[in-house]
């Protein structure tokens, strides 16, 4: 079969580059060109200022402490309830399985503002706690680092959980069964064999933990800007938004380079740490897991997993909801001040949550419906076509969301932040760069799934479209597509619930009437709103839960969670 050397398919390759280097390599190049600048010129002083800020120093160490020991519990929490579910007769196995993947549905500020119900100092756990004991002071106070890395643990744990899970169904048990024979007790044969094994998966999912909780904003500025605590995402935001300086924005421009560093450095550290080891754990033939009978423990263990059940996903839950219901916050959620009074306001008369409920449906609708028709000529181009620079359009396409969001999002700012030339138009302070700035950042998942379905479309079939004459435009638009259909909804759905949820990137680029839900709800929790603020969240919280159905039932459960 001849691979795409028709003037179509080349068109359509400069197509692809063109979008790519607008999309994503013109915004980049210009974020490392103004971070080189300073007053105008060429120099490295904005580096300098960028590290020698007493502030700066001190954000990017609390980054580090906060991301480390967030990593540590998740990568903890996750591997010991995924062995607990792949390897244990646990009780209500199938259950957990579903359970504690729930908490990576909810947004991470979500949770922080959910939190913040049950130990903020008026918090329902405190007040209880206060109104037992006769104390006068809160006994937790969840601002600051611990309250951080709590949320942040709570919330990434099942990234963790679904990878090792995924490994440790596929493990050889032969070891561990030689273990157990050689009469090893069930969890020193976990400690000294299983999880030796499977190091690789866990050292993956402890990065992705590490990567995702050093790029986060809403967390740290929920529970850290009350506190003067700053980590180098909330960092660049104040030096964003709150500096006078002149060079304020190359100065955040280094300091978004050395942010985006300090996450390649996990990935450096994870791959040189795994590149003189051997984990052969997944063998040609077929293998059942081997269940370890757990006798008396399973039932505190069942205690235990319930429990951790509850605290990460049911009682933030029923916290924020109780706090949408009260008719002010602070009341004891007694049936005489329960309301539905908080969700007609911010339906009804909040005009800023109206418009950021359909702002934010319209840029997820748009950019998942973008994404969707742009990954499928992409991913052919990666999967179909023996082209040069296929690998490259693949690696600019990821690309994005390999970097943090405030990183995306000041090269952005920097990119649009003029008019364009000749039409005297200008992105930045519209909602069109919260839209650029949504499909460069989502790309990669709808690439993704888009390449995954293309890899199952044999090629015969387009032979024969071409053999009968069809062009090769005629036949990706009656052969392929139509195939790759399932794929293209899931991905579409796979960017909807991303976007839908976003807080990081609008942050910095919302403007006047262009609000999103997350920068409402972020912006009524800063104002003190707090009742108003959680009634938003819960209906965020819904719709992305309608969303991730609507994906499962779309592709079998295959994806969503």
């Amino acid at each position: 079969m001849k691979r795409l050397r028709l003037n179509s398919g080349q068109a359509t390759l400069a197509f692809a580059v063109l979008v790519l280097t607008i999309l994503v390599v013109y915004p980049l190049a210009q974020l490392v060109y103004q971070s080189i600048q300073y007053n105008q010129q060429w120099s490295l002083q904005s580096y300098l200022a960028a590290m020698t800020s007493e502030s700066n120093l001190l954000a990017l160490r609390h980054s580090l402490e906060v991301s480390l020991a967030a990593m540590l519990g998740s990568t903890v929490l996750g591997t010991f309830l995924a062995w607990l579910i792949a390897r244990t007769d646990l009780p209500g196995r199938n259950f957990f399985r579903t359970a504690f993947v729930l908490p990576f549905l909810i947004p991470p500020f979500i949770g922080a503002l959910a939190w913040l119900q049950i130990l903020g100092p008026v918090g329902y756990l405190n007040k209880f706690l206060m109104t037992l004991t006769g104390a006068s002071e809160p006994f937790w106070n969840i601002y600051g680092p611990a309250g951080i890395v709590l949320v942040m643990m709570l919330h990434e744990y099942p990234t963790v959980f679904i990878s090792v899970l995924g490994g440790l169904e596929r493990m050889n048990p032969e070891l561990e069964e030689a273990a157990q024979i050689s009469g090893g007790r069930i969890f020193r044969v976990m400690r000294d064999v299983t999880l030796p094994l499977m190091m690789p998966t866990i050292a993956a999912g402890a990065l992705l933990v590490f990567i995702t909780d050093i790029a986060n904003f809403g967390v740290p500025a929920i529970l850290g800007f009350s506190e003067n605590y700053y980590v180098l995402t909330t960092q660049i935001y104040n030096v964003i938004t709150r500096s006078t300086q002149p060079n304020s924005l190359n100065i955040a421009a280094a300091m978004s380079i050395l942010l985006a560093l300090v996450s390649g450095l996990g990935i450096f550290l994870q791959r040189f740490y795994l590149s003189n080891k051997e984990f052969a754990v997944i063998s040609g033939k077929s293998m059942q897991p081997n269940v370890v009978k757990l006798g008396a423990h399973r039932y505190w263990l069942f205690a235990l997993a319930l429990t951790l059940f509850v605290i990460a996903t049911v009682a933030p839950l029923v916290a924020i909801l109780l706090t949408a219901l009260v008719r002010a916050y602070g009341l004891p959620p007694l049936p005489e001040n329960l309301t539905l009074q908080n969700f007609y306001d911010v339906l009804m008369l909040n005009q800023s949550s109206r418009r950021g409920i359909v702002n934010s449906l319209g840029l997820a609708v748009t950019a998942a419906t973008i994404i969707s028709l742009l990954s499928a000529f992409i991913a052919y181009i990666i999967v179909k076509t023996k082209m040069r620079g296929r690998a490259l359009l693949d690696f600019i396409s990821n690309a994005p969301y390999t970097l943090p969001g405030t990183v995306v999002a000041l090269a952005m700012i920097l990119a649009w932040l003029k008019p364009l030339p000749l039409i005297d138009f200008r992105l930045y302070n519209t909602i069109w760069i919260l839209l650029v700035a949504y499909v460069a950042r989502y790309l990669a998942f709808g690439v993704r799934t888009a390449a995954g379905s293309l890899a199952q479309v044999h090629s015969s079939l387009e032979e024969a479209a071409r053999i009968s004459g069809a062009g090769w435009l005629q036949s990706f638009r009656d052969i392929v597509i139509p195939l790759i259909r399932p794929g293209l909804f899931a991905g579409w759905f796979l960017v909807f619930i991303p976007c839908l949820r976003e807080l990081t990137i609008s942050a910095l680029l919302w403007s006047t009437r262009n609000e999103t839900i997350g920068v409402v709800v972020f912006n009524l929790q800063q104002s003190g709103n707090t009742s108003a603020s959680a009634a938003l969240a819960v209906i965020m919280i819904a719709v992305l839960l309608i969303a991730n159905l609507i994906t499962r039932r779309l592709t079998g459960g295959k994806l969503g969670y």
